[in-house]
């Protein structure tokens, strides 16, 4: 028996989310590094990024979780701009039947990450308390990408 059988095909659904004191397009760029830097080790077909940036708007949440569920996405990345927008955040990870991960980039190398401004922290930290607020389950690794 090949144990590789029983584990399941995945296609993740990578939404970047933002806020309107963080520049859409800074958000954008770094989404797409990230699915560039997964199709470098991983099979790209396994990844969906979803065009919509959602900033600070529930229709546009709406929009990006139709978007994901119609490319076949059953794995949900949220990608954490800056402070990620707290409606939007939660909303998505309420509304999506699915296993869900937050993550969010530091732009510091690993030397000044503490010392630095701590946007991919506080990121995290934020997504982390508006997710036990409310009770829903989602992955936030220990540390930014």
């Amino acid at each position: 028996m090949n144990f590789k059988d029983n584990i399941p095909k995945i296609k993740i659904g990578i939404v970047a989310v933002s806020r309107d004191c963080f520049p859409e397009n800074l958000s954008v760029t770094r989404r797409e590094a990230l699915v560039k830097a997964y199709g470098e080790k991983y099979d790209i077909e396994d990844i969906y990024e979803c065009p919509i940036c959602i900033v600070e708007s529930e229709i546009h949440m709406i929009q990006a979780l139709e978007d994901i569920k119609n490319a076949g996405c059953n794995v949900l990345c949220v990608y954490l701009g800056n402070f990620g927008p707290e409606i939007a955040e939660t909303l998505l990870a309420k509304h999506f039947d699915g296993p869900k991960m937050f993550i969010a980039a530091a732009e510091e190398t690993g030397n000044d990450l503490c010392g630095g401004r701590g946007d991919a922290y506080c990121g995290m930290l934020n997504a982390s308390y508006n997710l036990a607020l409310r009770n829903i389950k989602a992955y936030i690794p220990e540390y930014p990408v």
